[in-house]
This record gives C-alpha cells, structure tokens and sequence, in this order.
C-alpha cells in the first residue's frame, strides 16, 4: 500500500472515531475495516488525483480547504436565514459557469467544494467543455457563486501542480539520449 493510501487510511480512521465518539478496541478495528474497503473500493480514483509535493503545493491546498471551511459556515447561516426568515426568499436558480480549470481534478474539486457548501448542488460537469450546471437556492446565490473566489484559489493549486508536473516532464526528457543522433 503507497504512502497515498496510509495517509488517507489514517484520515478515515480519524473522521470515523470523531463520529463515533468511542476510542474502543471494537470501534478502532472497526474504523479500519471499513477504511481499508474504502481504499480498495477507490484503488483507480485515487491514481488521477496528483500528489502534494511542494511546501508551496501544501499551503495552496490548506488555502483552498481553509476558505471551503469558512465558505461552509457563511453559507449555512445564509440558507438558515433564508429558510426561517425568508430573506431572501426562496428562489430557486440554475446557473451554467465555466470556470477556468483546465484539470478533470481541479474540475472534480470544484464540483464537490460546491456540492459540500449549502445552498448549491453540481448537477453536471461536461468533461470536454469544464461547463458545470449548478442549482442554488436563491438567485443571490447563485450570483455569488458566478465569481466565487473558491475557482481562483483552485486554479493556483492547479497552476503549482502543472508546473511541477513540466518540470519533472522536461527534466526527464533531458536524460533519454536522441535516438537520431542529434543529441
């Protein structure tokens, strides 16, 4: 099992004890159990996703999960105020945005980072276009999510990954001699 996995095992492990509330023997093997079904089941998932290498990749990474936690919380107070008070009222849109990703996992993290806030549903990502159709429930939600900075901060993780990703790309290049001799 790579380093992927143990990591994301141990995560697991960490949410299931926080929700069960109960540090028991039978409660931890529990936990890893179904932690260890869990990363089978997702073995091909998680080989698309890149991996965090950089300080400058890890700090990009808690920017974006720091600002999806803040967003959470603003955003609940926000559907709480709209359901018990209607202000706004309830005014359910759908929203089509094209955000300037260019990864399937910046587009995959966006779409859940969406999907997690309330207020907000990804109906559908079109893999070829990036286009993503969007229900909010109110239609001063869905304005604010046509600029969310949440796209921004993704799309500078991205940038760091690619870059690196060049990097390595021409680097490895360098060393496989030219086979037509103009090396």
């Amino acid at each position: 099992m790579g380093k992927k996995r143990w990591i994301i095992l141990f995560l697991l492990l960490i949410f299931w004890l926080v929700i069960s509330t109960s540090l028991g023997l039978p409660h931890l093997l529990t936990g890893v159990f179904f932690g260890l079904v869990l990363i089978w089941y997702w073995r091909d998932l998680l080989s698309g996703f890149p991996g965090i290498s950089t300080f400058q990749e890890l700090l990009a990474l808690l920017r974006v999960l720091f600002f999806l936690a803040r967003e959470i919380v603003l955003s609940a107070i926000a559907v709480a105020r709209t359901l018990l008070f209607s202000r706004p009222a309830v005014s359910p849109a759908f929203i089509l945005i094209e955000p300037p990703l260019t990864t399937n996992w910046g587009r995959i993290l966006l779409a859940n980072c969406i999907t997690i806030a309330p207020g907000t549903t990804t109906i559908d990502v079109d893999p070829e276009t990036g286009r993503f159709f969007v229900h909010a429930l109110t239609e001063e939600i869905a304005q604010t999510l046509m600029y969310w900075p949440m796209v921004d901060k993704i799309r500078e993780l991205e940038k760091l990954i690619q870059r690196r990703t060049k990097d390595v790309m021409v680097d490895s290049r360098s060393d496989v001699p030219d086979t037509f001799g103009t090396n």
